[in-house]
């Protein structure tokens, strides 16, 4: 069977029905596949933490097991979104997930002949994290792709559905699979699961955007999402947040595995069962997630999200208790899935087509190097301290970094900012090859005297989209007023190649060409007049110059 994607819109209204992406086939079929990909990976962790907790007593090496699957997503998620950017997105995931199918497959046949111990647990885990660092930006950049832009926060949200199922069903089910098969056949089901996805994306006929231009180098890719990042606010603000968040959320992944098996002595059942008590939570977040975003600002409901997961962690601490816990664990899934859910939606609203997949290799980054970092964390606070001061300690931090970055808002999902491609016209011809440069380009303008501040100003959020599309130094220059009463200013920056000046016009968005027109109307002579020069000579500093200023 064969899935055709939906065209994306125009712009409109972020408003409709928390099911409607589901009429579409091919979003329906990948939100299947993904549910029982994501079931067995579940059965898999739960497996992969029993079986560690079996080998050892230590809460370090039983966190490890989080840090190994995390930690590629710090190393590894940049990386993959700039691929994700530059090649096919459907081919790139069907790669993924096959790899992961082989190395779940390896894990179990490894379990099976009891070649089993916990460096080759953790050394398992890495890899099978590789897998997941390469899928996780592509995956989350395909939705503008297959659903019009009315319906991605519905379809964050039910992506967000499907996650937190699996993670109620997932461990409740590994818990029974490991307690009447034995942990390989965790490993197993988990292996058999990918192959869904797989099947889906076969069949998925993806229509690649027409372009004539060069195709983008990994190198010149990387150093374009960074720029973009260290440019774009919006972005920044949800990385801060996430990192503020995650690092103290993740101790219910790190620790919760020792806390059940060595303090409250529960069964593999009764383990995965407590841990399917977090994607109950997550389930019943994203059941009121619409009708809350709709009565409460977005900062409003990451505070409050953030609050309930910290009196859930210090819930765990004073009453370390089977029932106690579990309950507490619920509203930890509620706080998770509203918080990760608001971000991951900012994103997919903030960010322009061209350098989402690199937007989101960042975001992956942020949180998958404070589960990673965090869990190793946790693991030595709790050897030091104990289990249960540790969660009481979390609870403590979260709170606190609430109230220095609680301030920053989110406002994607208030103000819409159309960052569609604004459709301009062609660059006129030019006998230049793609690969020549750097190219400097200038801009003339000629401003009446009285609009000349008006203008710094205007100019100084040019900058910030110059540089933030792929400009490697932008400068504004300026003469003495004329007598006739005008100023001429001159800006300049440099593009690395005439193909990458080519494309930084194919990334500005129709907001970009707000900003940019407000600065055009101030010029006597309108638009300001362009010159493209190819450098004939271009000599690069020495690295003393570079440190000499």
């Amino acid at each position: 069977m064969s899935y055709a994607a939906t065209p994306t819109d125009a712009p409109e209204g972020l408003t409709c029905s928390p099911w409607e992406p589901l009429r579409s086939k091919l979003f329906l079929a990948i939100w299947i596949a993904a549910t029982a990909s994501n079931i067995g990976t579940w059965i898999q962790t739960i497996g992969e933490k029993w079986q560690m907790a079996e080998l050892t007593k230590s809460p370090l090496l039983i966190s490890l097991i989080e840090t190994g699957s995390t930690l590629p997503m710090l190393a590894l998620a940049l990386a993959a979104g700039a691929i994700a950017d530059i090649l096919d997105r459907r081919k790139l995931l069907i790669a993924a997930q096959a790899y992961m199918m082989l190395v779940a497959g390896a894990l179990a046949a490894l379990t099976f002949t009891r070649h089993i111990s916990p460096a080759v647990l953790l050394v398992m885990s890495l890899l099978l994290g590789i897998g997941a660092a390469v899928n996780a930006p592509t995956w989350s950049a395909i939705i503008p792709e297959i659903l019009p832009r009315r319906q991605i926060p519905a379809g964050v949200t039910l992506n967000s559905a499907s996650y937190n199922v699996s993670r109620a069903a997932g461990p409740a089910l590994g818990g029974f699979v490991v307690a009447w098969m034995g942990p390989g056949w965790a490993f197993a089901l988990n292996a058999v699961s990918f192959m869904g996805t797989v099947l889906v994306l076969r069949g998925w006929k993806r229509k690649a955007a027409p372009t004539d231009l060069p195709a983008e180098r990994f190198t010149a890719a990387m150093k374009v999402g960074m720029r973009y990042v260290r440019n774009s606010r919006p972005l920044q603000v949800i990385l801060i947040r996430a990192l503020g968040f995650v690092w103290f959320a993740g101790i219910i992944f790190s620790l919760t595995p020792s806390l059940a098996i060595h303090e409250l002595s529960l069964s593999s059942s009764a383990f995965g069962l407590l841990l399917g008590c977090i994607g109950a939570g997550a389930v019943l977040a994203t059941l009121f997630f619409a009708p809350l975003r709709a009565r409460f600002s977005t900062n409003q409901l990451l505070a409050g999200s953030t609050l309930v997961f910290a009196s859930a962690l210090l819930c765990i601490a004073l009453f370390p208790r089977p029932v106690p816990v579990g309950i507490a664990l619920f509203f930890c899934g509620i706080g998770w899935n509203s918080t990760l859910s608001t971000m991951n939606t900012g994103i997919q609203l903030s960010v322009p087509p061209w350098v989402k997949a690199r937007a989101f290799g960042t975001y992956i980054t942020t949180w998958g190097g404070a589960m990673a970092l965090g869990a190793a964390f946790w693991g030595a606070v709790a050897q030091r301290v104990g289990l249960v001061r540790s969660f009481g300690y979390a609870a403590l931090g979260m709170a606190l970094v609430l109230l220095f970055i609680g301030r920053l808002h989110i406002d994607a999902l208030e103000h819409e900012v159309d960052m569609s491609p604004h459709r301009s016209e062609p660059h006129p011809a030019a006998p230049i090859p793609p690969e020549a440069g750097p190219i400097l380009v200038s801009l003339e303008y000629c401003i009446p005297v009285d609009k000349a501040p008006a203008f710094r100003e205007a100019m100084g959020e040019v900058r910030r989209i110059r540089i933030r599309d792929g400009a490697v130094r932008w400068s504004l220059f300026h003469e003495p007023p004329g007598a006739e009463g005008t100023q001429v200013f001159l800006e300049s920056y440099f593009s690395s190649s005439w193909g990458e000046h080519l494309r930084q016009h194919h990334r500005a968005t129709v907001e970009d060409r707000v900003h940019l027109a407000a600065a055009y109307r101030m010029a006597s002579q309108g638009r300001p007049k362009v010159r493209h020069l190819v450098a004939t000579v271009d000599e690069e500093a020495s690295l003393l110059d570079y440190f000499l200023g």
